[in-house]
């Protein structure tokens, strides 16, 4: 990520250039976790799909 350079002095690039870099880093593996309706709705798929396979 490109780090503004107007206005801002070496070390303070220096320390927004290392803020992207730590958020980039925390942010990696971050998955949101699905809606209540996301899953319920998987919930009844599954359950659809054992009640069908008994018949």
């Amino acid at each position: 990520m490109r780090v503004p350079s107007i206005g801002l002095t070496s070390d303070e690039r220096r320390i927004v250039a290392e803020g992207y870099r730590l958020a980039e880093h925390m942010l990696r593996n971050y998955h949101d976790k699905p809606s209540v309706m996301a899953t319920i709705g998987r919930w009844l798929a599954r359950l659809r799909g054992m009640v069908l396979a008994r018949d």
